[in-house]
This record gives C-alpha cells, structure tokens and sequence, in this order.
C-alpha cells in the first residue's frame, strides 16, 4: 500500500469521529471567514473549488454565494459527512495531486483550501496557483495554546510545528506574487480537574515520571484550575 492510498484509509476511518470533533469546536472561524470573503468581494463568484474540503465545513456559509461549488476530498467517507444538498453543490472524490494535474490553468475563479493536510511544498501550492484565475485562498491555524495542556506537551516533547504560510509568504514576495492576509482569533476558558490531566498524559507519565510532579505544581492549591485556550487562524489570499 503506498502512502496516498495509507492516507486515504486513514481518513476514511477517521471520519466519523473527525466529524464529532469538529462539531465541539468553539470558534465561528466558518462565519468570520465567510464574512471577510464577502466584505472584500471575493464572493459572490461563480466558480468556488474547495480543495481538501473533507465534509464540507466550509459550505453551508459559502455556497449561497457562488454559482457551483466544488467540494473535492480524496476520503469517501469524509464526502459522506457533508450534508448540504443544493443543487450548484458537487461531490469529487480525487487526491489534490490528480484534481490539479487534470485541471487547466486559470480554470476556477477561486480556489479555496483550509487546513490542508498535503498542502506543504511549494509545487503543491504552485499546483493551485495554476488552475486558480482570480484568488487562491489558503487557511491554517498559526497558533494554538493552552495554559494548562501546551506548557505539558511541550514539557514531553519540543516538536515545533512547521510554519507553512509563512514560508509561502516568503516564496511569494520574492516572486512578485501580491497577497493580503487577515488573522482571526478566538479565546476560552474552561475548568480542568486534576484528575482529568493525569488521564490525558498517563502514557507519557509512564515514559516521564518527571511530568507526574510537574503536573502536581499546577494543582497545588486545589484539584480544579481554569484553562484559557487560545487559537489563532491566518487566511492568506494570493491574488492574480
């Protein structure tokens, strides 16, 4: 089995619960993105291809704006999720390396891609870029912090994630390729029991003894504390 198709079974089984997930989020980033899209004209268009779109997260708030939308993943299943029914709405189970390779430049006006999981290169981005006549749209989260969770993780392992927009910025700016970009961020907080935190890592506690003592200084006076989780979004338009 090779990795695209290792990939594909992953997602397929992930689905469901992926779904679930999704469903919990705090944030109205769909809303908020769907707003900006329309206060600076990207919509209404014509022609809108979601590229990695999964189950569709993005739909129900952009469709009503665009005169067919394209909602390609390469996960059946994750396809399946979506439940939006209008008629300018389309269903493409294809990879993102077979969709752009059978696609002709310019051929959509706006190309859209949130939290692209195999958006990472610059030939990946290039790919979009040439089937794209107007805008291509790129959303990622940039930052995600917890004041109980992250400093925990970090404390296990140091892994950094990459910073893929801001190597596209960089690739875009020595190309001469104009861009504009908008953050969006969102904060809550909610209570967190001790107990529940030596749940979440018994595992590396078991690896890491040490992370047993440093989560006991979070809860030193009293087995509930409040966590503030912070996230923040970065949409990047590459106009052309």
């Amino acid at each position: 089995m090779d990795y695209l198709e290792e990939q594909r079974q992953f997602w397929d089984e992930f689905a469901d619960e992926y779904y679930e997930i999704q469903q919990e989020s705090f944030t109205t980033i769909v809303e908020d993105v769907a707003q900006y899209l329309l206060e600076t004209n990207c919509l209404p268009c014509q022609l809108f291809v979601d590229i990695a779109g999964g189950y569709g997260k993005y739909l129900p708030a952009i469709a009503p704006y665009v005169t067919q939308y394209l909602l390609v993943d390469f996960s059946a299943n994750m396809l399946k999720q979506a439940t939006h029914t209008n008629d300018n709405v389309q269903y493409i189970q294809c990879d993102q390396q077979t969709f752009c390779a059978n696609s002709n430049p310019d051929q959509y006006e706006l190309v859209f891609s949130a939290m692209n999981p195999a958006l990472n290169t610059l030939q990946q981005l290039n790919d979009l870029l040439r089937m794209t006549k107007n805008q291509l749209i790129l959303l990622q989260v940039v930052d995600d912090q917890d004041t109980v969770f992250t400093p925990l993780e970090q404390f296990v392992s140091n892994n950094v994630a990459p910073a893929i927009l801001e190597k596209f910025k960089k690739w875009l700016e020595k190309e001469g390729i104009p861009w504009v970009n908008k953050t969006f961020s969102y904060q809550r907080e909610e209570p967190v029991t001790k107990i529940f935190v030596q749940d979440y890592f018994k595992e590396e506690q078991q690896k890491n003894p040490a992370l047993k003592e440093k989560i006991a200084t979070l809860f030193v006076d009293s087995e509930t504390i409040t966590a503030t989780h912070k996230i923040t979004f970065e949409l990047l338009r590459i106009l052309k």
